[in-house]
Formats: structure tokens, C-alpha cells, sequence
């Protein structure tokens, strides 16, 4: 499903090069190191492709940019989001993280110039169709 929405989405686009499928060992790697559960949503994706090196991160770059940006403190606290997908000008895509653990209906922007967080979808499927429909940048 996620697979087929993406090359759909991105029909025309050079730069989307579809990583093959993340491992079980990955995704729980992510789940230990940051000490939340990912949304099934996300799992699911990153089972069929690991990330797009165009929007979508892969397990790796998850882990490094989560990793790293909760260790600023030039920024209010990052670690209430988990990001999962950049816009390659410095802006991340991530769902919102409560003490309930993911939010997997809300997705936010957190724009780096001014520290924004900024609500953009209801989900991983709402913003990655409105990234490659250009609906959001």
C-alpha cells in the first residue's frame, strides 16, 4: 500500500529512489534507543520501503536526526516530536509524542528558523500526500 501510494505520488520525480525494506531489528532499534513505540503506520512503511532519500527518512537517519536534535538547547525541546521526513531546507515532519506515547493522527512541521511547530496532517498518509501534491512544503 505505502509502496504503491509513494511511486504514485511521485511519478516525474528523479529524485525519489526507494530504499529496500527496513528490518524488524531496525524498527525496534529506534523503538529501544528513543524509548517509544512507533505507530503501526510507520512500521508498515518502513517494512515495505526504508524511506525515499527525497521526503521520507529511513531508519537510520530517524534514529541520527531524533537523536540529535533532542541533544539542542538552542531550541525548545525536541523530544516531543519524532520526526520521520524533511523537506531538505532544514524542516522536519514528525508525529506528536504525550506522555500517551505517538499521536498518529497528528503530524507536525517544526521549522527551524523561528522554532515553529506548526500541525500539518492527520497522519503519515495525509502528510505524505499533501507533500508530493505540494499542498505543503
Amino acid at each position: 500500500m505505502w509502496k504503491e501510494l509513494l511511486l504514485n505520488l511521485s511519478k516525474g520525480n528523479k529524485y525519489v529512489k526507494l530504499n529496500p525494506p527496513a528490518t524488524k531489528h531496525e524498527i525496534l532499534e529506534i523503538e529501544k534507543e528513543l524509548g517509544l513505540m512507533l505507530s503501526s503506520d510507520l512500521k508498515e512503511l518502513l517494512l515495505e520501503f526504508n524511506g525515499d532519500n527525497f521526503f521520507i527518512f529511513s531508519t537510520a537517519q530517524i534514529l541520527e536526526i531524533n537523536s540529535m536534535m533532542r541533544e539542542f538547547t538552542c531550541f525548545m525541546p525536541l523530544n516531543c516530536l519524532l520526526f520521520v521526513a524533511g523537506n531538505g531546507c532544514g524542516d522536519y515532519y514528525g508525529y506528536a509524542i504525550t506522555g500517551d506515547g505517538i499521536k498518529d493522527w497528528e503530524i507536525y512541521m517544526w521549522e527551524h528558523e523561528y522554532d515553529n511547530r506548526i500541525y500539518k496532517a492527520n497522519g503519515l498518509k495525509d502528510v505524505i500526500e499533501k507533500y508530493y501534491t505540494e499542498h505543503i512544503k
